[in-house]
């Protein structure tokens, strides 16, 4: 998202606009967020009611020091993402002046809806 915290308040309000469906998919946002504000204070904010409370963030700017969070990794389901590590090595700290995240996804979630439809048409 943009530099200024305008910008990434109004860039949060179109990702939410883009994924105001009626089909609601298992989601993920992730990438340079450019946030590091917490709190009510934070752009994101406008993202907390679609995808909820989050895995802590991770340090991962500038690369050679890592203090700032700036990176996200986030999804819009409850416990969807298990851990999020940044990926420290010496080749990562000198290629981006962030390091990359990983994270463990959980994609096993039962669709509540397959679920209630089957078990009607079983009875």
């Amino acid at each position: 998202l943009g530099l200024l915290r305008r910008s990434r308040s109004q860039q949060a309000r179109v990702v939410l606009d883009l994924m105001n469906s009626p089909d609601e998919r298992p989601t993920l946002l992730l990438g340079d967020l450019n946030e590091w504000r917490l709190g009510s204070r934070s752009a994101l904010n406008t993202l907390h009611a679609t995808f909820g409370p989050q895995p802590p963030a991770v340090p991962t700017f500038p690369s050679n020091l890592p203090l700032l969070a700036l990176d996200r990794i986030m999804a819009n389901r409850h416990g969807m993402i298990a851990a999020i590590n940044a990926h420290d090595t010496p080749l990562s700290r000198v290629t981006s002046d962030h390091l990359p995240l990983t994270a463990f996804v959980r994609l096993e979630r039962v669709d509540d809806d397959a679920l209630m439809s089957s078990a009607s048409q079983s009875v």
